[in-house]
């Protein structure tokens, strides 16, 4: 990432964060209003979490349920006068594959496994390019929190190398509409802007099991960073109601929780996976049963490999292009439960990693917080939200939800970004903040009106979802991670 010298910009006032907790029943309240306020324009700076980016892809049917789109509908009820809510929509099914060119997006493919991944479909196209202003949802699938000031990373590659399409499709006609995802916001002169960057800071650290990129942004350059970004934005819009959402706890999505205790349940007894920790390309140098109280996390992008479990061979070489085995590794032994043939590095979120990854989203949240008080920006906190999920469920709209893979219904198939109804349940969490914070009573969406995912797994099912690893090269390109 590059680096540049950043003002610190200080102003302020704390807004108080208020929760409903983690019960919620469907849509109710006072009479919808907005206390007053005038809203004429809402806009949402973000990464794929904002854009609706679903199932590893960005399409339409999905986008719909963005929850920018959904709390631009709420806000309209409430007495906005937004008018339509503007996104780089796709068509479906959706975005290419950077490496197959065919459509990205996840879907069933086979109950046998189960096998989930794209189809081979023709992908979609870009639908509302002949917008003459910027979109009201500049949420870039892929974005940093470098990126919201940055004018060079959008149509070249960066160091490390970047070439991300849908930054262009997203910030296009940059000569008229502004070279930064800041101008572009500023130029629609929104009432109030939600701002949620920073996820892909750690998250792909991550998701590559620590392999790449070898660390998360710097605490102190992310801090100066969000600092610079915050403060740019609140002084350019200083009448214009902010919200801004802390940095979940990446180790709570179903991407990290769901391979281990399924592989733990398929180990013979006595039998522990062999694994290589943090910066291992030989043997292995960690071994687990995955029941310990805090075992190391398996990522999804494994599942291709855990049938895999006992049996000789190298496909994990193969795949990503190894000219030669690493020193010490043989296989001709068991994958997985031998030392010298053990479960890949970039497959594991290790204790020490973990750790790191916990640490960045510490600090980083440490930083959100203090950088939004000093900005009279709302803080919606939904690193607690999420991991109230996790440990407990959450019940809205007649619905029991969990953190489990698809069966609980708040995430897609890439086991990261919402599905359409997680979509919905991000949404109420800012309405929530929002009329807390700003005396407004805006009404929250019924979930349980949002479409549901339709192929549940069993919660208890120890069968693996097989998710080709090719599959997982669109992810990767939105991380930075290949």
């Amino acid at each position: 990432m590059k680096l540049t010298k950043y003002a610190i910009v200080a102003l302020g006032l704390a807004i108080p964060l208020l929760y409903s907790g983690c019960k919620n029943t469907a849509p109710s309240g006072p009479v919808a209003g907005l206390g007053g306020t005038t809203i004429n324009k809402y806009v949402s700076v973000g990464n794929s979490l904002t854009a609706g980016y679903q199932s590893n892809g960005l399409f339409a049917s999905a986008q719909a349920y963005s929850f920018p789109n959904l709390i631009s509908r709420q806000l309209s009820i409430a007495g906005a006068n937004l008018g339509t809510f503007q996104q780089p929509l796709y068509s479906d099914p959706g975005t290419p594959d950077a490496v197959t060119g065919k459509a990205s997006r996840y879907e069933l493919i086979s109950w046998n496994g189960p096998v989930i991944g794209p189809r081979g479909l023709t992908p979609g196209s870009p639908v509302n390019t002949a917008l003459t202003r910027p979109y009201d949802n500049l949420g870039v699938p892929g974005a940093v929190i470098f990126d919201f000031l940055d004018s060079t990373d959008v149509l070249v590659k960066a160091v490390p190398p970047r070439s991300n399409p849908l930054f262009a499709l997203i910030l296009r006609n940059q000569a008229v509409l502004g070279k930064t995802i800041f101008a572009q916001a500023v130029a629609l002169h929104p009432d109030l802007v939600t701002f949620w960057l920073g996820n892909n800071d750690v998250l792909g650290y991550a998701t590559s099991g620590g392999a790449s990129p070898s660390a998360p942004t710097s605490s102190a350059i992310f801090t100066a960073l969000y600092t610079q970004a915050l403060g740019t934005l609140h002084a350019a819009l200083p009448n214009a109601k902010i919200v801004v959402a802390n940095i979940p706890d990446v180790t709570a999505i179903p991407f990290f929780t769901t391979l281990g205790p399924k592989i733990a349940a398929e180990l013979p007894a006595g039998v522990a996976l062999q694994y290589q920790k943090h910066g291992t390309t030989g043997v292995a140098d960690g071994t687990t049963f995955l029941t310990e109280a805090a075992p190391p996390l398996i990522t999804l992008t494994g599942s291709a490999y855990a049938p895999l479990l006992g049996h000789p061979g190298g496909k994990w070489y193969r795949d990503h292009g190894y000219p030669a085995l690493p020193a010490g590794i043989d296989t001709t032994k068991p994958f997985g439960v031998h030392p010298q043939n053990p479960w890949p590095d970039a497959l594991v979120l290790d204790a020490t990693e973990q750790a790191t990854a916990a640490a960045s989203v510490q600090a980083f949240n440490t930083a959100i917080a203090g950088v939004a008080a000093a900005n009279k920006a709302a803080v919606v906190d939904i690193n607690g939200f999420f991991n109230r999920i996790k440990s407990g469920g959450y019940f809205t709209s007649g619905i029991t939800f969990t953190a489990d893979y698809i069966s609980g219904g708040v995430f897609s198939f890439d086991g990261v970004h919402p599905s359409d109804q997680g979509e919905g349940i991000i949404a109420n969490q800012f309405i929530l903040v929002m009329n807390a914070s700003f005396g407004w009573s805006i009404p929250l969406v019924d979930v349980s009106a949002l479409p549901s995912l339709t192929v549940p797994l069993s919660k208890g099912s120890h069968v693996y979802p097989v998710i080709p690893e090719a599959a997982f090269s669109q992810l990767e390109m939105l991380w930075g991670t290949r």
